[in-house]
């Protein structure tokens, strides 16, 4: 079965949702508390359980209060290869419509009944009751794990999967053959009753008779043993006498040869010695070839620096007398390019004061529009000063109301609910710390009937004055929850007072307002840049008519042709002619803005451009003058650097060569070359000497065997010491064999034995007897348990399996479990530690209740009989490393199957790959 969609109508605090799911995959619906979620798998059973004209409470506990209105559900879905739409609406205006297209595109459709009956009959012959209920796991029932033995479509998979049905034998053949292996055996396999007994007195006959018999064989033993341990004796006493002879004769060879190996040692150091002393002269020969090749490569090498110093100079100097050419001509040109630029000045100032006059015009008519757009920017700006609320503000506020919430949601889930009444005539006092009302306040007494419903974080006093007193005390954990409501309630109302609004929508319609006098405030301050963009026009204004000379009667004039009136009441702001005019100023009273001539400005250009090219051409002349300038430093600067480069070779040059000289000097002074040559011929010679006599030594030793003779010695040795250690041995055994045959002689064991024998004979006929009736019971009983373990064993191992291969992607290779006969998981391996179920944390207890319901969904899910698996509001006892893993597990199952989830804490969820998160709004 698949499920695709559902469509909730009226149906308890919904009034119209339509939540499409996935087919495959993993989906996280997402949503507050009373949202609805829950209610998305209450009405999927229901559709399918009720029909449209039931009675029952279920039906009537989903009617909205105080609306005459029908609940109605539409689900769409894939059950047995059949697409199906089911429709069904309660109470009011009552229907039921079922559509289902075939798998080849058929199409048929029911109404009433008997679209009920048929819908009825599709589910209950495509899903499993069992699977159902063992995959969807309600509100609260994570921690509990599945016991899914009697689901049909997991039995199906697993016999599947094993290979080999699952058989069984009748009950009452069991209590038979357990009835009859209980006479002679006990449950864990011991004899027990007459059989027992029997066996006892089996076993004592056996080692009555055994005893006997040893005695018997142990005297014959002995016998033997003497007879083997005198041969032993005299056999090692004669080989022991025969090897003291050969130790002897190692001991005369040893000392012959260790005058040989003496002398071999003397000649090895003597030729160490030599081969030593021909390597220093070896090394000495090296170093005076070596000082005599430096000598020689010096030699040439200052040879010819020195005449490279000589070359380099000379270029140098002619370097130098180009450059003083090239400045003097540079210089001319720079004269010329200076009365060129006069030129193109006296030209520019013409064409400038043509071109002021024409763009004082233009500025006049730009400032008057600015003085509209300035006061635009100043309307915004006292709205944006007046609002102290900013987009972050507004999001903490939201966080910190979310907290609130939460927090509180916490608090009453996490902290004793105390229902107080009063019933008969004697008042009831309430008091205490840390207590909330969900109606308001606590009351200090409660009236005639009159309840309470207290939540209590700290303390509640509950007393009848005179008669009892009941005081009712919070947890540990409590106080924590307490302290994180204060904490939020606290944040809440102090962003709230900087914010300066009484809740969270006053601080949003104020963001609004922001953001409407923002973009104004943009808007106008975009058209103030593009206006300002070459500055203010009423500074221009000013440069202008200073630099024109303009009159007082011109200024007259401009004002009543252009000049706007001042800004009023904009705080921070000046009208133009406020800020460059004073009342006693008559600067502009007379301007008229020139009006320029286009024949004359036209003249000026002309006249310009003649002269800018005049300049362009002396430029010219100039850039190629600098460029010879520049080529012949950088020639002269090259050929300078080369001589000095030349010229500190050529003197670390002759320092090396005289160096060189030196140390070639120092060591003739302590041995000449000739004398370095015989020195290293007269050491070879003494080496090969040495080497002779200690070749015709090595020869000698060989020879004598010396280097063996030692070794040889000592295994003789060790050899004897084991010969004389045998040989006591043999003589001690041999006298304490003799002395029990002695003893033996005189105790009469062969009627002992005789005895023994008719005794054992007649225990074991009334034995042998019992025991075949005892075997033929256990081995029914054990060929019975045989079959059946083997069948449990075929019948859980897939499931087994399947957790365990999901559990080491959480818990890690080590991870193992054991099912019981319900196929139930009942005991826990992990790093070693086995454990039952019961044992484990709460955390530990839901994740293997989660891991066991996805490995029993991806069995089923290649079958006919798959259902969606459901998790309503899990992994709420899990750490933020068991969620990532758990996260991670999850979208791997989504692969496989249909998983939904429903919670209100998405963020447990985050770590789930693939996931589809579906947001419900309240």
């Amino acid at each position: 079965m698949r499920l695709h969609s559902l469509t909730l109508r009226n149906f308890r605090g919904v009034q119209d949702r339509t939540v499409r799911l996935p087919a495959l995959g993993t989906t996280v619906v997402v949503g507050d508390n009373e949202v609805g979620k829950s209610s998305l798998v209450e009405a999927f059973g229901l559709i399918f359980d009720l029909p449209d004209d039931s009675k029952s409470t279920r039906i009537r506990d989903i009617q909205p209060v105080g609306q005459d209105v029908g609940p109605e559900v539409t689900a769409e879905l894939t059950l047995g290869g059949r697409e199906l739409t089911y429709t069904k609406r309660w109470l009011k205006n009552r229907s039921t419509e079922l559509t289902i297209v075939e798998s080849d595109g058929r199409r048929q459709s029911w109404t009433g009944r008997e679209a009920h009956n048929e819908a009825e009959r599709l589910f209950h012959e495509h899903v499993d009751p069992v699977l159902w209920q063992t995959l969807m796991v309600s509100q609260g029932q994570s921690l509990v794990l599945p016991t899914p033995a009697d689901a049909e479509p997991l039995i199906t998979a697993v016999t599947a999967e094993s290979g080999t049905p699952v058989d069984g034998a009748s009950m009452p053949l069991v209590t038979a053959v357990e009835h009859e292996y209980l006479r002679y055996w006990t449950r864990g396999g011991r004899a027990t009753g007459d059989f027992a007994r029997s066996e006892k007195a089996v076993v004592a006959a056996e080692l009555t008779a055994a005893q006997a018999l040893k005695a018997m064989e142990e005297v014959q033993q002995d016998i033997r043993r003497a007879e083997r341990l005198a041969l032993d004796l005299e056999d090692v006493t004669g080989r022991l006498t025969e090897h003291l002879i050969s130790v002897e004769e190692l001991r005369e060879r040893k000392k012959a040869t260790d005058e040989i190996l003496l002398r071999r040692d003397s000649v090895r150091h003597r030729a160490e010695t030599a081969r030593a002393r021909l390597e220093n002269h070896t090394r000495t020969r090296i170093e005076r070839e070596r000082l005599l090749d430096d000598v020689e490569r010096f030699t040439r090498a200052d040879a010819e620096l020195s005449e490279r110093r000589t070359d380099a100079e000379m270029v140098a100097k002619t370097a130098a007398e180009t450059v003083h050419a090239a400045e003097a001509a540079l210089a001319d040109v720079v004269e010329l390019k200076d009365a060129r630029r006069t030129d193109v000045q006296e030209a520019e100032r013409r064409v400038s004061e043509l071109m002021d006059r024409a763009e004082l015009d233009r500025l006049l008519g730009q400032q008057a529009e600015l003085v509209d757009v300035r006061a635009r920017i100043a309307a915004a700006g006292t709205i944006l000063d007046r609002i102290k609320v900013d987009d972050a503000l507004v999001a903490a506020l939201e966080d910190a109301h979310a907290a609130v919430v939460e927090a509180r949601a916490a608090l009453a889930a996490g902290v004793p609910e105390v229902s107080v009444r009063r019933l008969g005539a004697e008042p009831v006092e309430l008091s205490g710390t840390g207590l909330d009302c969900p109606s308001g306040s606590v009351p200090g007494e409660l009236g005639f009937d009159e309840a309470a419903e207290v939540l209590v974080s700290g303390e509640l006093v509950v007393g009848v004055p005179g008669q009892v007193e009941v005081t009712v005390r919070a947890g540990g954990e409590a106080a924590t929850l307490r302290s994180r409501v204060d904490d939020a309630v606290r944040r809440e109302q102090d962003l709230l007072k900087k914010a300066g609004v009484k809740d969270v929508a006053a601080a949003r319609e104020l963001l609004r307002k922001a953001d409407t006098a923002s973009a104004e405030l943009h808007e106008a301050r975009r058209t103030e840049r593009t206006l300002t963009a070459g500055g203010d026009p009423g500074e221009r204004i000013a440069v202008l008519t200073a630099r024109l000379g303009v009159g007082v009667d011109d200024e007259a004039e401009g004002e009543e042709s252009g000049k706007q009136p001042a800004v009023e009441g904009v705080p921070g702001q000046m009208s133009l002619f406020e800020e460059f005019a004073s009342p006693h100023d008559t600067l502009f009273d007379d301007f008229e803005p020139p009006v320029a001539e286009p024949d004359d400005l036209a003249g000026a250009q002309r006249v310009l451009e003649e002269a800018r090219d005049g300049l362009a051409e002396a430029e010219r002349l100039l850039r190629d003058a600098e460029f010879a300038a520049a080529q012949a430093r950088k020639a002269a600067d090259e050929d300078r650097s080369e001589a000095q480069n030349v010229r500190a070779r050529s003197e670390i040059a002759a320092e090396r060569l005289a160096a060189a000289v030196e140390a070639l000097e120092t060591a003739r002074a302590v041995l000449d070359d000739d004398a370095v040559a015989a020195a290293e011929v007269e050491a070879t010679a003494e080496v090969e000497a040495v080497l002779e006599e200690l070749t015709a030594v090595q020869e000698q030793a060989d020879a004598a065997g010396a280097d063996r003779v030692a070794g040889e010695l000592a295994d003789a040795l060790a050899v004897a010491g084991r010969l004389q250690s045998e040989r006591d041995t043999l003589r001690d055994a041999l006298r304490t064999t003799e002395g029990r045959l002695e003893q033996s002689g005189r105790d009469g064991l062969a009627t002992r034995r005789d005895l023994a024998e008719l005794e054992l004979a007649a225990v074991r006929s009334e034995h042998e007897s019992l025991r075949r009736r005892a075997d033929a019971a256990r081995r029914v009983y054990e060929t019975l348990s045989r079959h059946r373990a083997e069948a449990q064993t075929k019948y859980s191992e897939p499931l087994q399996s399947r957790i365990e291969s999901l559990g080491r992607s959480v818990y890690g290779p080590s991870f193992r479990v054991w099912l019981d006969d319900d196929l139930a998981v009942s005991e826990r391996e992990l790093d070693g530690a086995r454990l039952p179920v019961e044992a484990l944390s709460t955390g530990a207890q839901e994740q293997l209740a989660i891991i066991t319901r996805l490995a029993i969904s991806h069995l089923v899910s290649t079958g006919q009989g798959s259902v969606p698996v459901i998790f309503d509001d899990a992994l709420g006892w899990s750490d933020k490393a068991r969620l990532r893993d758990m996260g991670a597990l999850l979208g791997r199952a989504g692969d496989h199957g249909q998983i939904i989830i429903l919670t209100c804490m998405p963020d447990r969820y985050e770590y789930v790959p693939k996931a589809t998160f579906i947001k419900l709004d309240g």
